[in-house]
């Protein structure tokens, strides 16, 4: 069975209604809540107006912050890992209660937390031996034909680097399902499924997450566009920062919970067309 679009986003859409009280808690605690917490111990760091007629103070004040925003920033992708995880769990085939969900979300973290540092590593030693491998033939062109030339090639390079880790980020998009829903718990075992499941239909996956990616930049323009004037009319202080972090709080949640219908729809749908006759 091909890959099919409008039956994913179809799919996706009926298991996000179809469960909307209860992916809503779970977006709630593990992804408003945090946002909102955010908002309220770090204001300076949300307060649109200050920060749109300052956009330096944005610098300063992460800088004088940095161990409790990095502090932050790993409590939050854990709990993100949990909330994703348990909605994941929630919309899947079992229809585990919120509650055997959470626990399930628990029990894979160690498996996701896995996968994803495997992949930034691997990321990160590609990237280093592709930046040298740039370097030098920019340094080549580089006297060949000049300056112009050895900054195109590096440009082009670079952004085929870029396309190139999206498309493996496609590639490996269905490892949370995988260790959610069929309870597979080595994150190499986790990616190489996932693989496997995406290989007849990456290209059009990847396309398939380029449009959403494209649809999530426009509403986001539009939306920030108007709540930003929102902000400024609110002026600066706490009501700003806490309206920033409601914001940004609403804004994950719903992007989880489609999300979160979206993979489980793939991953049904692919898994599916791969299950043996």
């Amino acid at each position: 069975m091909p890959f099919n679009m409008n039956r994913t986003w179809s799919q996706a859409m009926a298991l996000g209604r179809a469960n909307l009280q209860l992916l809503a808690i779970i977006a709630g605690v593990f992804l408003l809540l945090p946002a909102l917490l955010f908002a309220l111990l770090m204001p300076e760091t949300l307060d649109w107006a200050a920060l749109s007629e300052d956009p330096e103070s944005l610098s300063r004040a992460m800088q004088a912050r940095i161990v409790p925003l990095l502090t932050y920033g790993l409590a939050s992708l854990v709990l993100q890992f949990i909330g994703y995880g348990a909605m994941v769990a929630l919309i899947g085939e079992d229809r585990p209660t919120v509650g055997e969900a959470i626990m399930l979300g628990l029990r894979c973290l160690p498996t996701i937390i896995g996968a994803t540092l495997l992949f930034l590593v691997a990321y990160l030693a590609i990237a280093v031996l592709f930046s040298l491998v740039v370097g030098v033939l920019a340094a080549g062109l580089g006297a060949v034909g000049g300056a112009g030339l050895s900054a195109v090639v590096g440009i082009v390079l670079f952004a085929v680097l870029f396309v190139g880790v999206l498309y493996v980020m496609t590639r490996l998009s269905l490892t949370l399902p995988v260790v959610v829903l069929e309870g597979v718990r080595n994150p190499v075992t986790a990616l190489r499924r996932s693989w496997l499941l995406t290989k007849p239909h990456g290209s059009p996956i990847f396309g398939f997450y380029l449009l959403l990616v494209i649809a999530y930049l426009v509403i986001s323009l539009l939306l920030f566009g108007v709540l930003g004037v929102i902000g400024a009319v609110l002026g600066a202080g706490s009501a700003a920062a806490l309206f920033g972090g409601l914001v940004n709080g609403l804004v994950g949640a719903a992007v989880a919970m489609v999300m979160s219908g979206i993979l489980v729809s793939l991953h049904q749908q692919l898994a599916a067309a791969r299950a043996p006759s």
